[in-house]
């Protein structure tokens, strides 16, 4: 494991701060001591001059080193070594200023070279021990040869035992700072990882495609991620601490359910008009606690129910289609005896009327069996980048000109760059039918065939869309449930099949169809009146590829 240089300079630091406010404290507190009792044979007994010489230099030069202290951040161990070769010669004085070995004024000792080798690592630090150790016997031998006197054995024995005990405490502070040294590396590295870890699940939370939201006992919202925020198709993110009802309320309303009765599935619901249907699960944070935090999984079962539809109208396809067939020659002879029966001068009026029905109905029969072949048959797509507003400029000149001269088709973009993917051919029938439907309903409002075409790129996600808007009557809510269903019709003469393909096709091109309810189509449509119905293509990213 390797230390972190920043994080022990900091260490340092700190360490070196402290050390030298108690050096501070310590000039200070002799000082003092030598004021109250100057004859003391504590405080300089032998020598009182030297001894407050020697304790006002030390005070002055502490107080020097701590206005410059933040100069020398960058050169710890040099600053620190030269202030504890001043402390060592300072205690050194004020020992011989006292006139023996002093035991008390030797504890001080400890305390530097403790410090030293808390500050210096290695052999710097046994250095220190080293100086303090020669500083002691080089006393105890002046103070003998001095006085005249012979060097007991005891005196030697009291210097060598203290000279002893600063190394040992010198092994000692290394060990204890290696030690301590290692657990705050450690516990840093470990703050890391978690750190680390921490980032990893928020983002792999934040890309899931499962939305998640943590929800407090009270129904506060405390975490969530952005897929969360998309499935519930709401225009601002997700503050914390918000509560679920203001989110939404069909969310709200499930979880109310779901706590009086945990067994209880939810109801796949769409929380807007835009949003995709989803499904919600609820799991306790830790399942012993019954009021803890409540995890609220969404999912978009649009895919689900997109593969569950598939898979029954897959058999229903092959069925319909042999159907088809049957019906098709019966339906082809019944159209051709009719047509060789108009031709009789034998048929009157009233019977031509009947033959009339009778064709009719077979031109109407054999658009259904063309409907099912198709759906049985359909192509698979072959996606091209598009440019939206020149494809439905030409759309709508094309349109105009070929099949609808009287009709009126208003054309409005926000902004000029919106690219789409999606098949040309596929996408021209479409359009095609949801504008036919569009003015044939208009036309029977207002008596007027108009329709409206926005574009642009949607503010949630910023996905490419085209409404197509209507001014008939709308759609009601009981059949907005079945709109897209094949074989639903509201006509007489319809034949429940051009929306089912037109969403069928959009989902092929990887892209969506659905009905926006006016006041919910756009927020620049300006209408006083807001009738009619709206179908948006939300398409998909124009640089994702199928």
């Amino acid at each position: 494991m390797r230390p972190n240089p920043q994080s022990k300079e900091r260490e340092d630091w700190r360490l070196l701060r402290i050390y030298a406010w108690y050096r501070l404290l310590l000039s200070i507190l002799l000082i003092g001591l030598f004021a109250i009792k100057p004859l003391s044979p504590l405080i300089g007994g032998s020598n009182p001059p030297l001894f407050l010489a020697t304790a006002l230099g030390y005070f002055i030069t502490t107080i020097s080193a701590s206005l410059y202290l933040r100069q020398w951040r960058s050169q710890i161990p040099t600053y620190s070594f030269m202030l504890l070769l001043v402390d060592i010669l300072a205690l050194t004085l004020m020992m011989h200023a006292s006139g023996s070995l002093n035991t008390q004024l030797s504890l001080l000792y400890l305390v530097t070279i403790a410090a030293g080798n808390i500050l210096l690592a290695g052999r710097m630090g046994a250095l220190i021990a080293a100086v303090a150790a020669i500083a002691i016997l080089y006393e105890q031998f002046y103070f003998a040869l001095s006085n005249e006197e012979n060097i007991s054995t005891l005196a030697l024995s009291q210097s060598s035992i203290l000279g002893i005990s600063f190394f040992a405490v010198a092994l000692l502070s290394q060990i204890i700072v290696h030690r301590m040294r290692q657990g705050e590396e450690l516990a840093e590295q470990r703050a890391q990882d978690i750190v680390n870890l921490q980032r990893l699940n928020e983002q792999i939370i934040r890309r899931m495609r499962t939305g998640i939201i943590a929800l407090s006992p009270d129904r506060l919202i405390l975490l969530s991620n952005e897929a969360a925020h998309q499935l519930l198709g709401l225009m601002a993110p997700i503050t914390p601490m918000s509560r679920l009802e203001d989110i939404s309320l069909l969310l709200d309303a499930s979880f109310f359910a779901w706590q009086q009765n945990p067994l209880l599935r939810a109801i796949p619901f769409k929380n807007t008009a835009e949003s995709p249907q989803i499904s919600v699960s609820f799991a306790r944070l830790t399942p012993d606690a019954s009021g803890g935090t409540v995890l609220l999984f969404l999912e978009d079962t649009t895919q689900l129910s997109q593969q569950a539809q598939q898979l029954k109208l897959a058999s229903l396809g092959r069925l319909t289609a042999s159907i088809a067939h049957e019906v098709r020659n019966p339906l082809g002879a019944i159209s051709h005896a009719t047509q060789l029966l108009a031709e009789s001068e034998l048929i009157s009026g009233p019977d031509r009327r009947l033959l009339e029905i009778i064709e009719q109905h077979c031109r109407r029969m054999n658009a259904v069996v063309e409907n099912v072949l198709t759906v049985s048959r359909r192509q698979p797509s072959t996606q091209q980048t598009l440019p939206l507003p020149e494809w439905l400029s030409r759309f709508r000149e094309d349109y105009l000109g070929l099949k609808a001269q009287d009709a009126e088709l208003e054309l409005k973009l926000h902004g000029p760059l919106i690219n789409v993917r999606f098949d040309p051919e596929q996408l021209y029938q479409v359009v095609s039918n949801l504008v036919m439907n569009g003015l044939r309903y208009s036309r029977k409002r207002t008596g007027h065939a108009t329709l409206r075409m926005e574009a642009g790129h949607l503010d949630l996600n910023g996905l490419p869309y085209l409404d197509i808007i209507d001014f008939g009557d709308g759609i009601s809510p009981a059949q907005r449930e079945h709109l897209f269903e094949p074989f639903y019709t509201t006509e007489s003469t319809g034949t429940g099949l051009g929306l089912y393909l037109s969403r069928e096709i959009c989902e092929a091109n990887q892209a969506r169809l659905d009905y926006i309810p006016r006041e919910n189509a756009n927020k620049t449509d300006n209408d006083a009146v807001r009738t009619g119905a709206c179908f948006r293509i939300t398409f998909t990213h124009p640089d994702r590829l199928s």
